[in-house]
Order: C-alpha cells, then structure tokens, then sequence
C-alpha cells in the first residue's frame, strides 16, 4: 500500500492494517459498517492501493522480510545466513530491511507492509512503546528472531538468556572469583536485561556485589569508556554481552599492561568467529545464531500456514559455554 497513506488510513478509521487490506481486496469480509468507516476515509484521502496492496491478502509473494538493526554485526550476518538456508528449503525468499538509527520506524513498517511479504521476522531488540505499537498493527505473522515480544501475541527463537548468564557467573564464582563485572550496552535491549537479570541473581545468592557498566557498543568510543574503568580498578572478570565488545576490552586492558588472563579475565555471549581470532581466544557462551534463524523461519513458515491449531511460541535452544585463552 502507499507507504505513507496505510498507517493514516488505519488511524482515522481506528482499525488495523489488516482491516484496511481487507476493504481494498476482500470487501464482503469486513462488517458494513467498518466497511463503509473505512471507505470513507479512502475516499477523503484519495487513497489508492498498488499492485503490492492488492497481493497481500491472497499472501503468495512467498517473501519474507528480515528486519535488522545492522548488517556491521557478525552474530546478525550469522542468524541471516540460517534463515535464508531454511528459506530456500521451505521456497521462501528474504528480503532485508534495516531499522537503523537514522531511519523513521513508521516509515520503515509502511515499508515492510508495501512490499506483499507473507511474514516478517523481527531481529531489532530494541524495543520502544512506538516501535511495539507499529508491530502490533502488522498484518503478517512475526517471530521475533533471538530477541524477545512485550507479550506473547508473538512467537520468539532464543536461548535463555537469564539462565546463561546465571551459570556462567555462578561458575566464575565457584572458580574463586569475587569480582566480576557485567559490560552491558547503554541502550535498552531486551535480551541484555535478561542476562543482566541472571547475572545478578548468581551474585546476590553467592552474597556479591553485582556491577552492571554500562557502554554504546561503538568500537570508536568504547576503548576511552574501558581505560577509564580499568584505569580505577581491574575486576577479577568482565562478563561482555557482545564479542567485539568483549575483545575491545580485553585489548584496552592489555594496551594498558594488564595481564589476561593472569589479571582479567573476559568472557563473550556470542561465539562469533571474532571469538577465535582475539588474542587470547575469547572463551564464550555459546549463542547458536545460525540454528536461532533457521528454526526461527520454520516456525514463521508454519504460522503462516494460518492453520487454527497453529500458536506463537517462545522457543529456547540449547546453548553451552566454550573455554578458551581469556580465562583460567
């Protein structure tokens, strides 16, 4: 539909997308009287459907939409590639589109709606009250991609993220360690505030002091942010939710002379090939992204079955944790 028409259209009449796809293909479908609400409006707004509109009610452009953040990380290239291998098995095609920080959600989602696709696969977990309430007025199914929905109107594939972080701590203090760091990001995504979540819960009950420092994940500023923390004090271990935030701490850290693992030790929740290539290599949790999207499009494939018995779900992977050079 018009990209900047359809979410005007669904306002005024106060009724969804999907309403409003429905009036323009399947008139006999809607009741009258939102029928005639609707149509109204159209007519006010000099409204026209394209070509696209008008095939998204019959949902046989076998297109999927990928919606990401960014393509600059390697965990995202990682979960694109498992679902466009499951794509390919299922005859589905992806199309990508990316929620960067400069672009307009709305016009985003108009977007994504305008393009026909049979469902969408959401990959940004940054989830803001406006961004949710564009998603809630899709039209298609979505499965949320190692991130997590407001509610459970909407399926999700990830690991379980409170619970990774718990073990790993708990191991780590078991290990001896007293002081243990939690690197997170200064924005608020959801799945990191889980694992925030675990992290605290394992140094509560061992009677720790839990630290949560915040970072912006720009590799650009990041290594200023780190050499003033390290410069104050050096914890026994620094628990980093993304691998290039992990190594560019443990880099700063031994641009400084600190010793890793003697004095520091890092550990990642990714396991991208990043990991491998850091010197020490970066022991990690196991976040499996290419299974994350791959199972995460077979499931989308099956909601948009639209058969009755077919539910969302929030589907958990297994996960485990890779020992390498950065810890004792």
């Amino acid at each position: 539909m018009d990209q900047t028409k359809i979410y005007d259209i669904a306002g005024l009449a106060g009724v969804s997308l999907a309403t409003v796809s429905r009036v323009s293909n399947h008139p006999e479908k809607v009741k009258k009287a939102t029928r005639d609400r609707v149509l109204k409006i159209i007519k006010e707004q000099a409204y026209k459907p394209n070509a696209n509109a008008r095939g998204l009610a019959s949902r046989k452009s076998t297109t999927v939409a990928v919606v990401v953040p960014t393509l600059k990380r390697a965990s995202i290239g990682e979960s694109i590639q498992g679902i466009d291998d499951s794509a390919k098995q299922y005859g589905y095609t992806i199309r990508l589109f990316i929620n960067d920080e400069q672009g307009d959600e709305k016009d985003l989602w108009s977007e994504v709606i305008a393009s026909s696709v049979d469902g969408i696969l959401f990959m940004n977990d940054e989830m803001s009250d406006y961004v949710f309430s564009l998603i809630e007025n899709t039209p298609v199914p979505i499965v949320f991609v190692n991130a997590i929905s407001k509610n459970k109107k909407f399926g999700s594939v990830s690991i379980d993220n409170v619970k990774c972080a718990y073990e790993v701590t708990k191991q780590m203090i078991e290990k001896g360690n007293k002081d243990i760091l939690f690197v997170t990001t200064t924005k608020d995504y959801a799945i990191n505030d889980l694992k925030v979540q675990g992290y605290e819960k394992a140094m509560k009950e061992a009677g720790l002091t839990p630290e949560v420092f915040k970072s912006t994940g720009v590799l650009t500023t990041n290594e200023q942010q780190y050499k003033e923390y390290l410069s104050k004090k050096i914890p026994d271990v620094a628990l980093v939710v993304r691998d290039s935030m992990a190594i560019s701490f443990m880099n700063t850290a031994t641009n400084m002379g600190i010793k890793v693992p003697e004095q520091l030790q890092v550990i990642g929740f990714q396991n991208t090939r990043y990991a491998l290539l850091s010197n020490p290599q970066l022991t990690c949790v196991d976040n499996p992204v290419y299974e994350v999207g791959s199972l995460a499009m077979s499931k989308l494939t099956e909601l948009m079955s639209d058969t009755e018995d077919t539910k969302p779900e929030r589907l958990e992977v297994s996960y485990n944790i890779q020992w390498r050079g950065s810890t004792k």
